[in-house]
């Protein structure tokens, strides 16, 4: 037997991996597949040696799955992280968008940036959240230590997120915005670090659950973001 490293692209989640791991090890010559969902990497253990080709038909049946060259380890990771949280940078990148073209248009102060970003964050990602409440809320729920002891703040957190925007945006009520800001965020992101810290695989549920994409530091970027705009305002406007 010899082992056969593959990049594979496409995966979201550990059911991808399991999909494509039990596909592969139906195949006569295959003794073993071995996918890690981290890094997109594909170790086939086999007394043939498959060409790409051969591989990306295999897996064509079950899904949107491409098997590539493996490439430099770092490239890897970088492209597979990139890949696999697409969605957050690309409603961070909209965010970031309309606060730029809201800034230019109006005070070109830093509390002004900054109360253009959260409001924009909290309401883009609330509509994502509101789109099925209920299971947004028992996903979030794995990791949010107020949801999971009580139930119900997960039903209207996606709503809390909804006016803490309208209030930035509108400039209203801006040091209660701020102080709810670290409110919400700063247990969230403690249960997230504890996820992580033991390497448990959970669902981020920030984009509600429309997308499959796993808990990682980038989470916890968001959140401290937030959290550090949140206290520069608040030490701006109290101390």
């Amino acid at each position: 037997m010899n082992k056969y490293k593959f990049k594979i692209d496409g995966m979201t989640c550990e059911g991808c991996v399991s999909t494509i791991k039990t596909k592969l090890e139906l195949e006569d010559n295959i003794s073993e597949a071995i996918v890690t969902l981290e890094d997109g990497s594909l170790v086939v253990v086999s007394i043939k040696d498959y060409e790409i080709a051969e591989l990306n038909k295999i897996l064509s049946p079950v899904g949107d799955y491409t098997v590539s060259k493996n490439s430099t380890k770092g490239k890897n990771i970088i492209i597979s992280y990139f890949s696999t949280y697409k969605p957050i940078f690309i409603t961070l990148g909209l965010v970031l968008l309309l606060t730029v073209i809201s800034f230019n248009n109006s005070e070109n102060t830093i509390n002004g940036f900054m109360r253009f970003f959260m409001g924009f964050f909290f309401i883009i990602f609330s509509f994502l959240k509101l789109q099925n409440i209920k299971q947004f809320a028992i996903s979030f729920s794995n990791y949010d230590p107020i949801t999971k002891k009580f139930f119900r703040f997960g039903i209207i957190y996606p709503f809390i997120e909804l006016i803490l925007g309208v209030f930035f945006l509108s400039g209203s009520f801006l040091l209660f915005s701020n102080v709810a800001t670290l409110f919400i965020l700063i247990p969230q992101t403690f249960g997230i670090f504890n996820k992580l810290r033991n390497n448990q695989n959970v669902n981020c549920a920030c984009l509600g659950t429309s997308f499959n994409i796993p808990l990682s530091n980038l989470t916890i970027i968001e959140n401290l973001s937030m959290c550090l705009m949140a206290t520069y305002y608040i030490s701006r406007n109290i101390i």
